[in-house]
């Protein structure tokens, strides 16, 4: 830019300089300038101007968390799924956890009117409740009914062969059928309600809901009054058995491991309290809120439906508890995406803010064949990627700087004018609504490489561990153990294990010091008479690399 701009000034002094002179000369001095100026210029001769621009990367999602793909592929090695939640969330545990109670999900946020009626599911079924206030009216199939928001208030309307029935208006209405835990006076067995939006339909597919009930609550917009549509679910088994995030088919440990994390996922969203624009704790993935996707009934009664289930299942600690992922004390927010570029992001580099629990670690698990996403290109041309840099052509472009986790961090575009501008990574991935923002070159150049993480373990590792104050606790006392690698490695993860029906199982995670040093603290030694096997496994990139003798701790009564 700098070079353009000399240009012009000094034909601008010249044309001053020659002012008797010939048009002639004048014309040849201008044309000598700028030909020197433009041999000089870092940018690219629009003769040379790259007509396209292949951009080759991997990944889809914003990489921080855990890796769905990477979690199938760690389940394929024979991982369980605490050692692969602990893998992808550092300094956590995975811990039984209170789970028993609702948590309201929008399914319908801010919309003009909604629709809902009942399907038969068991022979029997269909009753359905519609309470508007005091007044409490039961239907069944037949009946469908209709709801429209008002200034503080919601209208319903029923419509039965062809008779529209107004039952009045309330400020909110709440919505119960048969086969439910609260089906209130609908009584009967197990029904479907079926509900549909402004423009939705009841005979297209979805949009059924087989557990908790629905509420409905007006809302002022600016657009005028709108209706949040909630579902009040129990998180334990009725909100789970409907989170569509993964397929049905993949190995048990990697759907196990996406229960543990939605269901963590969702008991920090009930901690923060409820979003007073949708009346709910979290939306059901179509937005504006972006979380889990949440498909109601249509998730358990697909193709392989009961292996979701059973994956839900497997992770109940008892009939109000399930595991969880555990920072301090409390469930954490446990992002997760569907693959990265080899390494997951930290949360400080996608979004600023650091977690401690969300830095980035090894993902190569999702670099597999059977993961689509594991390469991909895409061609950008010319035109469009002036546009994104805002310039009026690009000539060359670079990737000058990258996370930790290999992706970019900024790249930087050079007109042939000699003009540059420099984008974050962030930006180049909105703006061309690219699957990530793991790119790994392009047209062929990487830029700035991506680091490869070392595979290579030391050759030799051990591991100690000493459980104390004693192998022999009495009911309710705490435990600690502590251990150190050596040589002495910081960031090493350390699993704590224990054998459960003949399988070793991950039930916390640390990573040691800078000396090599670990610790885990057991709060309770319950119940009296139980006996623990324990170990630690220390793992480095993934792979095994040391682990201790086994211990066996005996818990005694109180008295």
């Amino acid at each position: 830019m700098a070079e353009v701009v000399a240009v012009t000034d000094v034909a601008c002094e010249d044309s001053g300089m020659v002012a008797s002179s010939s048009a002639g000369r004048l014309v040849g001095l201008i044309a000598v300038v700028l030909a020197g100026a433009l041999a000089s210029s870092p940018g690219v001769r629009a003769a040379d101007l790259p007509s396209n621009f292949a951009l080759v990367g991997s990944g889809w999602g914003h990489g921080v968390g855990m890796s769905q793909w990477g979690a199938y592929g760690m389940a394929k090695e024979g991982r369980d799924a605490a050692s692969i939640v602990s893998h992808y969330f550092a300094n956590t545990e995975v811990l039984a956890t209170p789970d028993d109670m609702d948590i309201r999900v929008g399914v319908l946020i801010q919309v003009p009117s909604a629709q809902v009626r009942s399907e038969v599911l068991e022979a029997g079924g269909g009753a359905i409740e519609i309470t508007v206030g005091a007044s409490v009216v039961v239907g069944g199939p037949a009946d469908v009914f209709s709801f429209t928001p008002g200034a503080g208030s919601v209208s319903v309307q029923r419509t039965a062969d062809g008779v529209v029935t107004d039952l009045g208006s309330a400020p909110s209405a709440t919505v119960r059928w048969a086969g439910t835990r609260t089906p209130g006076t609908a009584a009967g067995p197990a029904t479907l309600l079926n509900l549909t939006g402004p423009k939705g339909r009841f005979h297209t597919p979805g949009h059924r809901y087989r557990y908790g009930y629905f509420e409905m609550v007006p809302v002022a917009t600016a657009a005028g009054p709108r209706l949040n549509v909630v579902n009040s679910v129990r998180v334990h088994e009725e909100y789970l058995y409907g989170i569509s995030e993964v397929s049905n088919s993949w190995p048990a440990a990697a759907m196990q491991a996406q229960v543990i994390a939605a269901r963590s996922y969702a008991l920090a969203k009930v901690k923060r309290g409820m979003r007073k624009a949708c009346a709910c704790h979290l939306d059901d993935g179509d937005g504006p809120y972006s979380d889990q996707f949440f498909t109601g009934w249509a998730k358990p009664s697909s193709a392989l439906g009961n292996l979701w289930v059973d994956a839900v299942n497997a992770t109940h600690a008892s009939e109000t508890t399930g595991m969880a992922v555990i920072y301090a004390g409390v469930p954490v927010s446990t992002f997760y995406t569907s693959s990265t570029g080899g390494m997951t992001q930290a949360s400080k580099d996608a979004w600023g803010g650091a977690l401690p629990f969300a830095v980035s670690v090894d993902d190569h698990w999702s670099l597999i064949p059977q993961n689509v996403n594991s390469s991909w290109t895409v061609n950008v041309p010319q035109a469009r990627m002036a546009l994104v840099f805002r310039l009026p052509d690009v000539g060359a472009l670079s990737i000058t700087e990258r996370y930790v986790s290999g992706a970019v961090k900024k790249i930087r575009a050079t007109a042939t004018d000699g003009t540059v501008n420099e984008i974050s990574g962030t930006a180049l991935l909105k703006r061309l609504k690219l699957k990530s923002s793991y790119v790994l070159s392009v047209n062929g150049d990487a830029g700035v490489p991506v680091a490869v993480a070392a595979t290579s373990a030391p050759a030799t590792m051990t591991v100690s561990m000493n459980i104390g104050p004693t192998m022999t606790p009495k009911e309710g006392a705490s435990l600690k153990f502590r251990g150190q690698v050596a040589p002495a490695t910081a960031g090493i993860q350390v699993d704590r294990q224990m054998l459960v029906d003949g399988v070793w199982k991950t039930v916390a995670t640390k990573t040691t010091k800078a000396n090599g040093s670990y610790s885990f603290k057991v709060k309770k030694s319950v119940p009296a008479g139980a006996i623990y096997n324990y170990r630690v496994v220390v793992s480095q990139n993934g792979a095994v690399v040391a682990q201790s003798a086994e211990s066996v701790v005996t818990v005694l009564p109180k008295k």
